[in-house]
């Protein structure tokens, strides 16, 4: 949803697309895409996407996209022009680096705080990413490849196959981590704590931090308040966290 809460953004990922909703009529247009895959950036009619997963939009209504079978993020500016901000695409792995010199591996969730900032679910990377507007990439918490559920702060602790992810106003970074069937919350100086469920334990069981139990969480959304809202795949359920 953009800043004034009358555009929903989609990430039509089936159609290779992004699409535009307009709330108050219902009128969907395609933003970007072609419906056929590729990796082109340009004008948005020109512009070709490779299974989009995740969208998220800044207070200048730019389009965040997890261009996740091209290991890319792209950027579309309010205008329509898509342009590549960080990785190559078809390019997967793990290093961090400027635009270009950064590579990602399946991006699946996005989402964008109020200084421009990208954080990334990077589900086969086992990481989450941060990416500055200007384009640097930087691991901000977890390890390549390396699958596990350790809480600790940057490079100290681990994921497995993070999917959702979504940013409060403090800076605080809350993930959908699947495999582990928990949801993980990240301070802007990359601590890792669990906030509700046991790692390796699904399960449907409601309750206060790990009393509680998910079943391959993979979405995540945060309100105002600093609710945390949770598409518990398995369990078919929408869930909140307070």
């Amino acid at each position: 949803m953009d800043s004034s809460g009358t555009v929903l953004y989609v990430a039509d990922t089936g159609n290779h697309t992004i699409r535009k909703i307009t709330i108050s009529t219902g009128a969907v247009s395609t933003l970007a895409g072609t419906g056929s895959l590729g990796s082109e950036d340009g004008p948005g009619d020109n512009a070709r996407f490779n299974g989009p997963t995740g969208v998220a939009v800044d207070s200048s209504g730019n389009v965040y996209v997890a261009d996740a079978g091209n290991h890319t993020i792209r950027k579309i500016t309010s205008a329509g022009e898509v342009s590549t901000l960080a990785g190559v695409a078809r390019n997967a792995g793990s290093d961090d680096g400027i635009g270009a010199d950064a590579r990602l591996n399946n991006p699946t969730g996005i989402a964008v705080d109020s200084t421009g900032n990208v954080y990334v679910a990077e589900r086969d990377n086992q990481t989450i990413r941060k990416i500055t507007s200007a384009g640097d990439v930087t691991t901000l918490a977890g390890t390549s490849l390396i699958t596990g559920s350790g809480n600790g702060t940057g490079t100290d602790a681990s994921f497995n196959a993070p999917t959702g992810v979504a940013v409060d106003s403090a800076g605080n970074v809350y993930v959908a981590d699947t495999g582990n069937h928990t949801i993980r919350k990240i301070t802007s100086a990359g601590e890792v704590t669990t906030l509700a469920g046991t790692a390796g334990d699904g399960g449907y069981v409601d309750g206060t931090g790990t009393a509680a139990s998910f079943n391959n969480p993979m979405g995540v959304a945060v309100d105002s308040s600093g609710n945390v809202y949770v598409a518990d795949f398995s369990n078919s359920t929408i869930r909140k966290i307070e």
